[in-house]
């Protein structure tokens, strides 16, 4: 393990959605206390057969991802096995979020209670944007946040409440001891047009939430200057570094 953590970046391939393609990202944060893995983009079963396992959705977003760019063989690459990763950090629970669920059998999943709660009242996958085969696995180890979350108590890795687009969306902000503090929105701001303002937050819970986390997470980008990592940027997500290289 590192002496201090380091954040690599990850995509599982693109979406297409109105002849617009966007990265579908994870990431890996290599902590001295144990290897984080944040989401973990598209399920392995939709890189098989996106129908199957999506459905209607499927006919919404155009996948482009093959089994290589799932988020364990990539791993794999890093040389980072399933059993070395001890978290499973889910921003939200959405179908492009999911790829991590159960291949890593040694992890807690952390997800906001109040997400969690809405997954599985969820009824209608292409309304709420929830598929309930990624999370209704009975050999998942969840640990519910019911807020803000410190992870490993040293400031490293904060989970921040960023609920609108999700009813218990959270964001990450992190502290590196070179590149400093970077900011991982998720979903709570997907790309560069809803940070400066030019289009509204995609609230599939409340526009109300989504508008005020917006502020805060401006708040907390201005007070840290911090890196700003948007949820699907695409234009961002091609300057950005990329695993194997890493932010440390």
């Amino acid at each position: 393990m590192p002496a201090s953590p380091a954040l690599y970046l990850f995509d599982s391939g693109t979406l297409g959605l109105d002849g617009v393609e966007v990265p579908v990202p994870f990431f890996l944060i290599r902590h001295p206390q144990g290897d984080v893995l944040v989401d973990g983009g598209n399920p392995l079963a939709v890189a098989r057969d996106p129908h199957a396992h999506w459905g209607a959705l499927a006919d919404v977003f155009e996948v482009h991802m093959t089994e290589e760019q799932h988020c364990v063989a990539q791993l794999r690459r890093l040389g980072v096995g399933p059993d070395s990763v001890g978290h499973v950090l889910q921003t939200h629970l959405h179908i492009d979020h999911t790829g991590a669920l159960g291949h890593f059998p040694n992890a807690t999943i952390v997800v906001h209670a109040r997400e969690l709660e809405a997954a599985r009242a969820s009824e209608d996958p292409l309304a709420s944007g929830y598929v309930r085969a990624d999370y209704e696995r009975p050999e998942l180890h969840w640990r519910p946040a019911e807020g803000e979350l410190d992870l490993f108590g040293d400031g490293t890795v904060r989970l921040v409440e960023t609920p609108g687009h999700s009813a218990g969306h959270m964001s990450l902000l992190l502290e590196l001891e070179e590149s400093g503090p970077v900011l991982l929105t998720a979903d709570a701001v997907d790309n560069r047009a809803q940070w400066e303002g030019r289009e509204h937050p995609r609230a599939l819970f409340s526009r109300e939430q989504a508008s005020q986390s917006l502020e805060r997470l401006r708040e907390l980008a201005h007070q840290t200057d911090a890196l700003l990592v948007l949820g699907h940027e695409p234009d961002d997500w091609s300057r950005l570094k990329r695993a194997p290289d890493c932010y440390a």
